[in-house]
């Protein structure tokens, strides 16, 4: 009986051992689980950043033409301005040095 004690008692052993290495492999796999679901809200979170950066930097470029459009049609005022203030300047001038007793 004892040879067969043994092997009951190997097998129960190789049991337990089984056992042991089922529960650890579920604990590994709940915690891969865990590390996945983490992962994939970090990537969300992630993706929703570069959204919201997205869009804001479209507005910032929208912004900017924006502005460079209303620069370029302020430059070109004054650059109207400039001609006008220098006809003017050059017509008063004129007119000063070509009327009689002024020059």
């Amino acid at each position: 009986m004892s040879g067969g004690m043994n092997s009951i008692d190997a097998v129960k052993k190789k049991i337990k051992v089984l056992q042991e290495q089922a529960e650890e492999a579920e604990e590994r796999a709940e915690q891969l689980q865990r590390d996945v679901e983490k992962e994939k809200r970090t990537r969300e979170e992630a993706e929703g950043e570069v959204t919201s950066l997205s869009r804001r930097l479209q507005l910032s470029e929208e912004n900017l033409d924006r502005v460079q459009e209303r620069l370029a049609a302020a430059l070109r005022k004054l650059d109207e301005v400039e001609k006008v203030a220098d006809e003017s300047e050059s017509k008063a001038a004129h007119s000063y040095k070509h009327s009689p007793g002024l020059a």
